[in-house]
Parts: structure tokens; sequence; C-alpha cells
């Protein structure tokens, strides 16, 4: 297994958990999420049930708004963005460096993405594209 995106999909586990209501669609997603990123649902399993588990914070701006996007697919997976969701998105934000503002307009952006499906590994090509207009 990756190393990297074991701590990507344990991240959104543990980022789920965060508001303190896990719903099975936010499994459902995480899961989704994971089979992207190679890994089953016995994988995940393995890999949560591990003592010892910390958050990773990425050092890449890239790895860190691809871990950010997931997590909005995530809390968008239950068909409603409750607060303490968006409390513990911009908690992450700050521990990743990006300032309040930032934060709020990063939210905003990716939910839209997120409604509109669009893939993770396409993230990349769209904050190109976001630059380059």
């Amino acid at each position: 297994m990756n190393q990297k995106m074991k701590n990507h999909v344990v991240n959104l586990y543990m980022i789920a958990l965060s508001d303190g209501h896990f719903a099975p669609e936010e499994l459902e997603t995480i899961l989704k999420i994971g089979e992207e990123k190679g890994f089953t649902k016995e994988d995940f399993e393995k890999m949560i049930a591990q003592p010892g588990i910390e958050f990773y914070i990425p050092e890449e701006f890239m790895e860190k708004v691809k871990l950010l996007y997931d997590f909005v697919k995530v809390i968008l997976s239950d068909e409603k963005i409750e607060d303490e969701e968006v409390r513990s998105f911009m908690r992450f934000c700050k521990k990743f460096g990006f300032e309040e503002e930032q934060s709020n307009a990063l939210f905003e952006w990716l939910v839209e993405l997120a409604k509109q499906d669009l893939p993770t590994e396409e993230l990349e090509k769209e904050i190109k594209k976001q630059i380059q207009d």
C-alpha cells in the first residue's frame, strides 16, 4: 500500500469523524475514494483498525487541496452541509496554512466542483485552468 494514499484515506476517515456524526453515506464516499486510490474495503478496515493512526498534514499545496476536496465530497455525501462540517473544514484549512478568507473561497469552489462530480484526479487541471483565466 502506498503510504501517502493510505494517509489520505485515513485522514478522510478522521475528518469525517470530527463533526461527531458519521453517516453511512460518508463511509460509502470514503470507500469509493479509497477504491479510486487502489484500496479495497478490507484494506480500509485494516488501516483504521491499526492503533497509533495519526493525522498527516501534506506538505505539497496540491496534496492539501486534494485532501480538502475529498473531504468536501464526504461532506456532501449525505446531501446536507452541517455547520460543524464547515467548521471542521475551516480548522483543517488553518492546519494546512490557509488564511480564513482563502478557506471560505476554497470551500465554496470545492463544493461547486464536487456537485459537478469532478474526479479528484482532474482537480489539478481545474486549478491550472483557474490560474490561467
